[in-house]
């Protein structure tokens, strides 16, 4: 394992993913690999889909069921905590949008649901309905953490018996212009497991996946991978939703935002497999998808590109000065 490259342990998962059986001395990489991206119960779904469980090593296998199972049990009690919740939601007329992993957790179907790793639930509600929100979740035990839930949230709760906490957003993480109006056509309701929610349309949840990944979490400037929301998107089309894609890149159409896409959409076609989303990548995001793997290849790179970007930071900071206080 001390041989491989970063890149190359990145690239032996990715093939794992889509079927192709690693060597024998790659497994302990792409296992590290695997929990590094938080992935390693989809590893096992994906190879087992594949019927590929029986040609990998016996301690490996046994390793990502253990996981696997592990994560199936504590979403089962995810899934009943955020049933239990929305319910009580429900009974107030509130009809929250469930985003990012709990909105998967309500649909997938039961023998997959141990392949999400999921850190909490995240419920959208309007704004003028928070408060009635927040008034039902105390009544049912969640009390208020004492966290900095970002621009994007009211707040985040919890209750000491539960799998995880509860994060109560305004609108989805990202640019405030873009969700800065809630369209109803962005979503659809359901009356799922006796509770009523809405999740996004397939265009809107990829580009939430989009905009989360590279935007909210800086990727399109730090250069990483994040393969935990690329399978995401692989699963929300595994399980029979269509994915309008023009529809995404309508929506994610400003030059930052469409360089985040591409870049997005180079990955999930290199890394998670999903082809025949149309279009082409423009240059830019080609040498950004090429900067990726350059940043986990070569340390020499590394500091390199840390050096240009505080550049050019500079070089803004100098055009863009800060107007003096009065």
């Amino acid at each position: 394992m001390g041989s491989e490259s970063p890149s190359s342990e990145l690239k032996a998962l990715a093939a794992a993913l889509n079927g192709v059986d690693p060597h024998l001395n790659q497994w302990d990489g792409v296992i590290e690999e695997a929990n590094r991206h938080l992935v390693a119960p989809a590893l096992y779904v994906y190879l087992q889909d594949r019927h590929l469980l029986g040609r990998i090593p016996e301690e490996i296998r046994d390793y990502l069921r253990f996981l696997h199972d592990l994560n199936e049990q504590r979403n089962r009690r995810l899934r009943q905590q955020a049933i239990e919740t929305i319910r009580a939601l429900n009974e107030d007329g509130i009809e929250p949008l469930l985003i990012k992993g709990s909105a998967l957790l309500m649909i997938l179907p039961e023998h997959r649901l141990g392949i999400r790793m999921i850190s909490d639930l995240d419920l959208v509600v309007a704004k003028g309905e928070a408060e009635r929100c927040v008034k039902r979740l105390a009544i049912i035990g969640y009390v208020p953490l004492a966290d900095n839930p970002g621009p994007h949230a009211y707040g985040k709760f919890y209750r000491p018996f539960d799998a995880g906490s509860l994060d109560l957003h305004l609108r989805p993480p990202g640019p405030p212009s873009l969700f800065a109006e809630t369209d109803p056509r962005r979503s659809v309701s359901l009356h799922v497991l006796e509770v009523r929610i809405k999740i996004p349309t397939p265009p809107e949840w990829v580009t939430h996946l989009i905009v989360h990944d590279m935007i909210q979490d800086r990727r399109l400037r730090t250069g990483e991978v994040d393969l935990r929301r690329l399978l995401d998107c692989r699963e929300i089309t595994s399980i029979g939703y269509e994915i309008d894609w023009d529809g995404v890149r309508n929506r994610l159409s400003s030059f930052r935002l469409a360089l985040a896409r591409d870049l997005f959409l180079l990955n999930l076609e290199r890394f998670a497999g999903v082809k025949g989303h149309g279009g082409t990548a423009g240059l830019l995001a080609r040498l950004l998808f090429n900067r990726q793997i350059a940043l986990r290849e070569s340390s020499a790179y590394k500091r390199l590109d840390s050096l240009a970007l505080n550049i050019l930071r500079g070089i803004w900071r100098l055009s863009n000065p800060a107007p003096a206080r009065e």
